[in-house]
């Protein structure tokens, strides 16, 4: 049953075409907007707040002598992890959880894969975007003027877009054992 629940959010190693024409479409800069909630809740629940429980646990003492702001510094903390988590999956997979569940995918303009430099552009330019007071309307608001592109975007020269995801997961799930045979027959091969 769990399984069911997760088809919607696991990024598969062969990643989806790209459909590069989608690229300035207002739906997607909006979905854009829903899978950072969904990713920020995922980094948050899943794994910042085991990570403050353990703390809260082995550290004790200086853990209940921050009170209250173990919340705020909670939020703080979550910037990093957010745009590592990002940095990690967009890189290897083109797509967070977040964007597969919206159908989104990272590619370079070209409508090549995202290559390692680029996903850490990108992401370490995420806290350009939220400078702003408040930083989700600045940075809709530069996606919006921009083509669907943020400050990140442009400087790492990638554009997210629709992909054309299979429909069920077992389509999705079979072509990544095909690719996975494939490159252990080429393998072989070699040796």
């Amino acid at each position: 049953m769990i399984d069911w629940k997760l088809d919607g959010f696991l990024p598969t190693q062969r990643q989806p075409a790209p459909k590069v024409e989608t690229a300035d479409d207002r739906d997607v800069v909006i979905d854009r907007g829903v899978a950072a909630a969904i990713d920020l809740i995922v980094c948050y629940v899943l794994i910042e707040f085991p990570l403050i429980y353990v703390a809260s646990v082995v550290f004790s003492g200086p853990y209940e002598a921050l009170g209250g702001a173990v919340v705020p510094l909670s939020l703080l903390a979550l910037l990093p992890l957010y745009a590592t988590y990002s940095f990690t999956l967009e890189w290897r997979y083109g797509r967070t959880p977040g964007k597969v569940n919206r159908g989104l995918l990272v590619v370079m303009a070209d409508g090549s894969q995202c290559t390692l430099r680029a996903s850490a552009v990108r992401n370490l330019l995420r806290y350009v975007d939220l400078l702003g007071v408040p930083p989700l309307v600045v940075g809709l608001a530069s996606a919006l003027v921009t083509g669907g592109r943020r400050i990140g975007d442009h400087a790492a020269d990638t554009i997210v877009v629709r992909s054309t995801a299979p429909e069920n997961r077992e389509t999705a799930v079979a072509a990544d054992a095909d690719t996975s045979a494939a490159a252990r027959a080429s393998g072989d091969e070699k040796n």
